[in-house]
């Protein structure tokens, strides 16, 4: 039995797909304050003056294509969109809803994603397409996998040409531990309740009948990182089936750095929930 859900887990069926978004749709700050959606638009001028044109888009855990959507607002369309998420279906929502010249929607777990980003993927990338300099997003997803091994990982299949444009939520305030807990209910609601409560059923082997319980914990690999769990308590040890690390941005600076990832731009929202960092390898 497993001590924690694969986050890939609660992604796997168009339905969760679905309950996931009504907890988007109720919850998300992106959603419901417009400094966190202007956010997403603010790079855009630093882009368009690092990155050559005709560009390639990889949209990695892109989801429905909400925040890359905002982006591309503001710079001229990629001559090439991969579209890359756990769940199919938000995919390839994601490759209707953003403008390209050739699009392409794959399921992808993001624990693997050094096979589809290196240049002998088995993906059939046009070849007039894959010299391209690209341009990667990874919106909301270090809240949920490990942060170090990601980047690593995405930072050895990118060029000198390539620029990484991520996004990190927040513990509000200077203390993690303490901001994590003012934010605990944007989770602990009946909504996402639903939706894990659903991936807890699909998921085999079977969990054993028990109940979820959310708090906040130590990271068990960073102890000064908070994360935010969803236990499965049962008769024997919990299982995590949720969560969502709640770095502080110097955290998130370190990351970057021992990545082997260099900072080019960053911006934070004004109530210090979100930010967006602009990086490239590191020569």
């Amino acid at each position: 039995m497993p001590t924690e859900l694969p986050a890939s887990a609660l992604y796997s069926h168009p339905s969760l797909g679905r309950l996931w978004k009504k907890v988007h749709q109720a919850h998300s700050p992106f959603l419901h304050r417009k400094a966190v959606r202007l956010l997403y638009q603010k790079p855009a001028f630093a882009i368009r003056r690092l990155l050559s044109c005709p560009y390639a888009l990889v949209a990695l855990g892109c989801a429905d294509g909400a925040k890359e959507s905002l982006l591309l607002q503001k710079l001229l369309p990629p001559a090439l969109l991969l579209a890359f998420d756990t769940n199919l279906s938000l995919a390839r929502r994601a490759a209707r809803r953003l403008p390209a010249h050739q699009k392409m929607a794959r399921q992808v777990d993001l624990n693997s994603i050094s096979a589809f980003l290196n240049p002998k993927s088995k993906i059939k990338i046009p070849k007039s397409s894959r010299a391209l300099p690209r341009l990667l997003t990874l919106f909301g997803v270090l809240p949920n996998l490990d942060p170090l091994p990601l980047l690593r990982s995405i930072r050895r299949c990118m060029s000198k040409d390539d620029l990484l444009l991520l996004s990190a939520n927040f513990a509000p305030g200077a203390l993690g531990h303490r901001g994590a807990l003012a934010i605990l209910p944007q989770y602990d609601n009946r909504l996402t309740r639903n939706w894990l409560e659903a991936a807890i059923r699909r998921y085999r082997p079977k969990l054993p009948k028990g109940y979820l319980k959310f708090g906040t914990y130590s990271d068990p690999k960073q102890t000064a990182l908070a994360r935010i769990e969803a236990r499965w308590m049962n008769s024997n040890l919990p299982i995590v089936v949720f969560s969502s690390r709640r770095p502080t941005h110097p955290q998130v600076e370190s990351w970057i750095q021992a990545s082997g990832l260099r900072r080019l731009n960053r911006w934070i929202e004004p109530r210090g929930e979100e930010g967006v960092w602009l990086v490239t390898r590191r020569a």
